[in-house]
């Protein structure tokens, strides 16, 4: 049996709310009975269709001449896959994308990896929105926890997760 208010209490959903709370949002968070690790798994449990769930996919920009690393976050609908050359191009920066380790998300983002929600980042993350989402009157987020999501229309995502919209990023 899932114990909904300890995940609630978790870090991840407590920054999201946080975040809904500061920016007077009416917007409630959802804890699943079953893992929403997956846009699968995710569509599965909430009853939808796998395209109206958002994938948070995380990825390490490595500059070439810096070194630098960005995070770059790709909000993808579930039934796409990340065009990852043609986000790498958008981004404007010169280097390789690169799939990051768990320890690399959670110090970028705040977030565990299957929990990456677009809400409450840090201010200088870059995020490219899939406009495939645009297709579907509610959309379905990662809301901190593998667990926990949250609805919300495909406007919403864009300002509230700051995102530059691309219909680049998948196929």
């Amino acid at each position: 049996m899932i114990d909904k208010t300890k995940i609630l209490n978790s870090s991840g959903p407590k920054k999201v709310s946080k975040y809904l709370n500061e920016n007077n949002l009416d917007i409630d968070l959802v804890v699943l009975d079953t893992t929403a690790r997956t846009a699968e798994d995710a569509a599965r449990s909430i009853g939808v269709q796998v395209g109206a769930i958002v994938k948070s996919l995380v990825f390490n920009l490595k500059e070439d001449l810096t070194g630098y690393d960005h995070m770059i976050l790709a909000l993808i609908a579930g039934d796409q896959k990340c065009d990852t050359q043609a986000l790498e191009k958008l981004t404007g920066y010169d280097g390789k994308l690169l799939r990051p380790d768990a320890d690399f998300v959670k110090s970028k983002t705040g977030y565990s990896i299957g929990g990456v929600s677009p809400l409450g980042l840090p201010p200088d993350a870059k995020v490219y929105v899939d406009k495939s989402l645009n297709r579907f009157d509610e959309i379905w987020a990662a809301a901190g926890h593998p667990f926990c999501v949250y609805k919300c229309a495909y406007n919403e995502l864009i300002l509230h997760s700051k995102g530059i919209e691309s219909d680049l990023i998948s196929v």
